[in-house]
């Protein structure tokens, strides 16, 4: 497997970048952990099961946004969802309204567009007619911290930095056209246990080992026949892992 490109930060990251981003939220990870504290993940690409914390680097890109993408707007969609989660395991909403909506569409939509976008295709990419000014690493850290975007000399670009811009606009136009009638559902497995993908495909968010957002659903219990359904088709469309509390308890 070939290693991701990223802009490896000055030494001992001084200003504190996060290098390992995750494209699922490790909050929403940790809610299918083991007494170990691990997930039963499947490794497609080697054919096996292993376990894995949720900080594991195969739920992460690297480095593939900037600093202003992880700590703003996504770090935005992020904590209001796992607000709502909170509350819908604890048991205060019951039912999805248009504010609830529109906090699953963003969260939805932001999982949907990282798990695409989660390598780079080079550190920097070139701009025509830009000439761009010579800046030191330093320099260059600084300006990112401070949630700058920049030309380095000769008008190239940090594809991390294009990256995070890409993925905001993005996340705005899926969650406005693909989901603007979606109408999520909370769905509760009466026997077996969901499992979580790499790669989402099927509008189903997974949020504990027996709950998930589901569009387009209303609330319900649904059986076991029903949960190897979801599990099967989620399977199918994950491209490196897929994961789960206990993989032995999903059925397919």
């Amino acid at each position: 497997m070939v290693r991701p490109l990223y802009l490896k930060p000055q030494k001992k990251n001084p200003h504190g970048f996060v290098i390992k981003q995750h494209v699922f939220p490790s909050v929403s990870i940790a809610r299918f952990v083991n007494a170990d504290g691990r997930v039963s993940l499947f490794d497609k690409l080697r054919n096996k099961r292993r376990f894995a914390k949720p900080d594991d680097i195969i739920f992460c890109a690297r480095r593939a946004w900037d600093h202003r993408a992880e700590t703003g707007y996504m770090k935005e969609i992020e904590n209001n969802f796992q607000s709502l989660v909170s509350r819908i395991i604890d048991g205060g909403v019951s039912q999805i309204d248009q504010f609830d909506k529109a906090i699953i569409d963003r969260f939805y939509a932001l999982w949907h567009i990282r798990s695409r976008q989660r390598s780079l295709p080079a550190i920097e990419i070139q701009a025509k007619g830009l000439l761009g000014t010579k800046f030191t690493r330093e320099q260059e850290e600084n300006l990112e911290k401070n949630r700058y975007s920049f030309a380095r000399e000769d008008g190239k670009f940090l594809a991390h930095q294009l990256n995070g811009v890409q993925i905001q606009v993005k996340v705005g136009k899926y969650a406005h056209s693909v989901l603007a009638t979606a109408k999520w559902g909370i769905i509760q497995a009466h026997d077996g246990e969901f499992i979580v993908p790499d790669i989402p495909n099927h509008h189903i968010i997974p949020i504990t080992p027996t709950v998930c957002l589901f569009n387009p659903t209303s609330n319900g219990i649904i059986t076991k026949q029903n949960v190897a359904e979801i599990n099967r088709s989620v399977r199918a469309e994950s491209k490196r892992y897929y994961f789960a509390r206990d993989l032995s308890l999903c059925h397919f």
